[in-house]
């Protein structure tokens, strides 16, 4: 199997096939993923040591953080989501999950808590986040159809041979669990009905079917979190409407966020993917012979489209993560990219 950064050079360099390839973001995210992977082995030795005096029955995913001493720890709740004042969770409102892209009616906070990073996903029918710490990796997702969960691409990796399914319980409720091999770990799978309506999905890295339905257990209905970004898109283009979000938070030492991608569509089956990274340090602008709004941009490639907004690089995808809209489209909705004045308090946003 790839790894992690392998996979990430390879959707890098795809989406910039045919243009200029700008080393410099892939260098970036290569240094930080480098620094992920050595805290992670670090927190796997230390992890099968206590791993012995420790009852399988009572495993909860736990992410300690493994970071150098001198490397600044932003608090958990960097990781978490503001909270969604008078919206109500999924079990209150279950036809609401996935219809809103401004909100994620489930919490995991008991799961997230010291995590590295974590993405947060609403919108076209589903709403979720993934996460990982050094010791382990998970995803939860959240539906209302079957259909819509089982339409995810896989992002965990395994052997590529799942097993049969059981009948397991989550809670009180019935649902189905199967794994994958995975070295030492098993990748679980745990599918459940947490109310009539609904549909979750639990991606986990466990060493038994207890564990990882236990971990499953442990996600809660009863409140609803915001999905923010630290920019708005004031320019839309005719019948134009956001589709989805998606927020990447990192407990490091340049703040919480990471990156965040807005998705914009119509009716007609058009959409486009706008996403802003923090851009690496020392990063300026390139040359560019664009005009969007008040910004530069350039071509990166024939399908997307790339403008610096410090402290950002802010990136159009019309292909692969778009679909239908032209260059002048694209060029419109950049030129209406506005910033946060804050990027460190997810509340502002």
């Amino acid at each position: 199997m790839f790894s992690d950064l392998d996979e990430q050079l390879t959707a890098t360099l795809q989406h910039r096939a045919g243009g200029d390839v700008d080393p410099a973001p892939i260098v970036e995210q290569a240094r930080h993923r480098g620094r992920r992977l050595r805290l992670r082995r670090h927190g796997l030795i230390a992890g099968g040591v206590a791993a012995a005096c420790v009852a399988v029955t009572s495993v909860v995913l736990a992410f300690p953080t493994g970071r150098d001493s001198d490397d600044p720890i932003m608090p958990a709740a960097a990781l978490m989501l503001p909270e969604a004042s008078g919206q109500s969770g999924a079990i209150a409102r279950p036809e609401e999950v996935g219809a809103d892209p401004a909100t994620v009616h489930f919490s995991t906070d008991a799961l997230v808590d010291g995590a590295e990073w974590a993405t947060w996903s609403a919108g076209r029918g589903t709403e979720s986040v993934e996460f990982r710490g050094p010791r382990g990796q998970a995803r939860f997702a959240l539906a209302r159809s079957l259909a819509s969960l089982d339409g995810l691409q896989q992002t965990l990796s395994s052997a590529g041979r799942p097993q049969p399914r059981t009948n397991v319980h989550v809670g009180d409720r019935p649902g189905y669990a199967w794994f994958d091999p995975s070295g030492d770990r098993k990748l679980w799978f745990v599918q459940w009905q947490p109310a009539d309506g609904l549909w979750a999905q639990l991606d986990i890295y466990a060493r038994t079917q207890d564990e990882a339905t236990g971990t499953a257990a442990r996600v809660r209905f009863d409140s609803a979190r915001r999905c923010v970004v630290p920019f708005r898109l004031g320019s839309l283009p005719p019948n134009g409407r956001l589709l989805e979000c998606s927020v990447t938070l990192d407990r490091s030492e340049r703040g919480p966020f990471a990156e965040g991608s807005l998705v914009v569509g119509d009716d007609a089956g058009r959409w486009l993917t706008v996403r802003a990274q923090l851009a690496p340090e020392g990063r300026e602008a390139r040359p560019a012979e664009l005009v969007a709004g008040p910004y530069r941009a350039r071509r990166q490639g024939s399908d997307v489209l790339e403008m610096v907004v410090k402290p950002c690089v802010v990136e159009a995808f019309r292909d692969g993560w778009g679909n239908g809209y032209t260059e002048a489209d694209g060029l419109t909705i950049l030129g209406g990219y506005q910033p946060t004045r804050d990027f460190d308090r997810p509340d502002t946003w």
